[in-house]
């Protein structure tokens, strides 16, 4: 290992490649990419082997000395399946790697920068010298997005090059070594918003230049909102302060504490681990939920890889509804993959495994199986065995009782599995016809409209609370809580806006779950706008969560509080049946009971604002923030609600705002507050270099930093943006 690398040797024997593809890639993987150890036969490479395990050139492979390397998705890397000579070396590997990543990912904030800083360093000592000279120093900020004047930029370096005068400790003294260089770095990365911050809870101190306990509480009160005990203010001075006098703040002290503090990020640590047990104890219908739409599917709807790993990725991020489209399997095992296209094709049995072990990995809350039955009575069966062998207990098969009125509480269901599929009448004594399609005829695919289809007594018998039915209607007298229907992208559209059936959905919704799924002609696997049917109080909005855009990214967004649980409790008036409201404009609430919010933004500054695509080199950008409240069409549709700020010239480095906005939010409990920062182009298309979203609900009050984001759910650590709420 060095510089948190591993380094790979495939077996150069080529009579001993077993069968596997050819090895091509790297030789050697960062530890920060790798997010997972398997063992055993946990991937789709050794899910095939295990199948023709029988044949020759595969019997040197065995689930005892198999194990996989599982890549972050951003890093682009496809998983790593290895094979070592026995078990113990095969445990040794997977036990040292699991060590390895537990530990970087329990990194500080500031250990973790301290890394950055180093790879910084190392990047720009191009002559490995282990020093930087001025050439090197200024070509690093050129790859930091930094367009200093040489004048400037040589005074930095100068005030950094303390050793200058002693020219034995260093080559002729006109270099920085690494201390230095991370003075130097401090020094580029001046913030005079925080000094502002600083000079202002210290003007009355009786310590020159430096922030008390007692003035820190005071700031923590009246700007932050929090309120801390004396003794905990002077825990946090001791634990950030960097100088050797730990009883109170000195400027740079005061910096690292509001860069590197969990609790100085616009989500609290709180919501983002922990689950609000009080709030988990309604019925299912009052939750929105995590959802994703054809899990298995890697790529596009057409020509798509179809994979466990797709099912795995969605339960890390929290999904609580994963799709299954089971159709028969030529060997009598029922396969899942998009009827009819030429994505290929995975074993149903294959995904219960990996939807077992991972299932409530992110969250101990309910995960619903939404399965699409194309399959013969026979291999029905086959699924209905293959559920109950595999899950056990996990499976959840109790009867509804004849005095229940409304769906139970994920509370009462943690650790359950949940079957979502068509179910036989309750007289039904053998297998039967399903007359009912639970889709919509203008959204479905072709290949998926069908015959009337026989439905297996076993699978029927696994499906309690959530028995899929065609949509009979608004107001229907035989409607039971447990009917669930699903409804396309444009069936959802003509719903929500019509302002009549519009109101009729949101009660139909406070009883009932309702799925939403996009529309067939998305077949770049492309997501439907997912805040309206949100704003409907729809709790299934199924997104394909392999696609990197906006709609993912507010996902997020959404199920990043509550713990990760996947489950968000929705506000009253989308809970109660006799609240008025619309989710079309106007909203129609009352405001003594639901007021609106004001809310002061105030953009103050940026660090480490990447290029484009997060390439190193290339032009300096010219940073601007566009701030948009996400929602209510009361909200959206408001042109106030929309406004950017001034680009910053030639510095992606520390670009410095300070700009402020005011913004009148009608429905608060739907809304959310984006951040989008790009890059000002005079000649061609404004560039995406990251982004941030969060429920309004959600915020913090005060000062706070808010980690830059692209679509696919990467932290662009360390790029930030710094800015005041109120």
């Amino acid at each position: 290992m060095e510089n948190l690398l591993i380094h790979f040797s495939p077996h150069k024997d080529p009579s001993s490649t077993l069968g596997c593809t050819a090895f091509a890639g790297s030789d050697s993987y960062s530890l920060k990419d790798i997010c997972e150890v398997r063992d055993g036969y946990q991937t789709d490479i050794f899910n095939k082997i295990s199948e023709k395990g029988a044949m020759p050139k595969f019997s040197n492979i065995n689930n005892d000395t198999s194990f996989s390397l599982i890549f972050d998705k951003e890093s682009n890397i496809h998983e790593l399946d290895l094979v070592a000579e026995d078990k113990e070396t095969r445990d040794t590997w997977v036990d040292a790697i699991k060590h390895l990543i537990v530990t970087l990912k329990s990194l500080s904030h500031q250990k973790e920068y301290e890394l950055y800083l180093k790879n910084q360093f190392r990047k720009a000592d191009s002559n490995n010298s282990g020093y930087l000279d001025f050439e090197e120093a200024k070509d690093l900020c050129k790859s930091l997005n930094i367009k200093l004047e040489k004048e400037d930029l040589r005074n930095l370096f100068n005030e950094a090059n303390t050793e200058k005068s002693d020219p034995a400790s260093k080559e002729k003294g006109e270099v920085l070594n690494e201390d230095e260089f991370v003075s130097f770095y401090y020094k580029l990365m001046r913030r005079p918003e925080i000094d502002e911050i600083f000079r202002r809870y210290t003007k009355n101190s009786n310590q020159s230049n430096r922030m008390t306990p007692e003035a820190l509480l005071d700031f923590l009160k009246e700007e932050q909102k929090d309120d801390l005990a004396i003794e905990e203010c002077k825990e946090i001075v001791k634990n950030f302060e960097s100088s050797a006098d730990k009883t109170s703040f000195t400027k740079e002290g005061f910096t690292h504490f509001l860069m590197f503090n969990d609790w100085q990020e616009l989500l609290s640590p709180i919501s983002r681990t922990q689950v609000k047990a009080d709030q988990m104890v309604h019925p299912l219908s009052h939750y929105w939920i995590a959802s994703s739409h054809n899990t298995y599917l890697s790529g596009n709807q057409l020509t798509g890889e179809s994979s466990i790993d797709a099912y795995i990725n969605a339960l890390k991020w929290g999904c609580r509804c994963v799709e299954l489209d089971c159709w028969d399997g030529d060997e009598g095992d029922p396969i899942i993959y998009h009827g009819h296209t030429l994505t290929s094709k995975i074993l149903f049995k294959d995904v219960v495994e990996a939807c077992k072990k991972y299932a409530f990995e992110k969250s101990d809350f309910p995960l619903i199986f939404s399965i699409e039955n194309h399959c013969s009575l026979e291999q029905q069966d086959r699924m209905a065995e293959h559920l109950v062998s595999i899950l056990g207990d996990m499976l959840y098969t109790e009867l509804i009782q004849d005095d229940e009125k409304n769906m139970p509480s994920p509370m009462s269901l943690r650790g359950k599995i949940l079957v979502k599929a068509k179910r036989l009448p309750p007289s039904a004594t053998g297998d039967d016809d399903d007359n009912e399609d639970e889709s919509d005829d203008d959204e479905r695919d072709e290949s998926k409209k069908k015959k009337d289809k026989k439905i297996s007594k076993k699978l029927s018998d696994l499906v309690n609370y959530i028995h899929a039915v065609h949509f009979p209607g608004f107001n229907n007298n035989d409607a039971k809580f447990f009917h669930m229907s699903s409804f396309g992208e444009s069936k959802t559209k003509k719903i929500i806006g019509d302002p009549e059936t519009a109101r009729d959905f949101v009660k139909y919704n406070t009883k009932q779950l309702s799925r939403i799924y996009p529309g067939a002609k998305r077949q770049d696997s492309s997501n439907l706008k997912i805040v309206e049917p949100w704003c409907a109080g729809c709790q299934i909005v199924a997104l394909n969560y392999q696609t990197d855009d906006r709609q993912n990214h507010l996902n997020r967004a959404m199920f990043a509080a509550n713990g990760g649980s996947g489950y968000i409790l929705k506000p009253k008036f989308l809970r109660d049946s006799i609240t008025a409201y619309s989710p079309t404009s106007p909203s129609g609430l009352n405001r003594s009971e639901f007021p609106s919010l004001i809310l002061s933004v105030d953009i103050l500054s940026g660090q480490h604002i990447p290029r484009p695509h997060g390439v190193d080199e290339g032009e300096v950008i010219d940073p601007y923030v566009e701030v948009k409240i996400r929602g209510h069409p009361d909200d959206y549709n408001e042109p106030d609600n929309h406004k950017e700020t001034e680009s910053v010239h030639n510095n992606g480095f520390n670009p410095t705002w300070k700009q402020s906005f005011v913004f009148t939010i009608k429905v608060p409990e739907v809304a959310f507050l984006e951040f989008k920062v790009k890059d000002h182009s005079h000649s061609g298309k404004d560039q995406h270099l990251g982004s941030y979203a969060i429920r309004i609900k959600d915020t913090q009050e005060g000062y706070r930093r808010a980690y830059l984001l692209d679509y696919s759910g990467k932290e662009l650590k360390p790029a930030s943006l710094f800015v005041k709420i109120n």
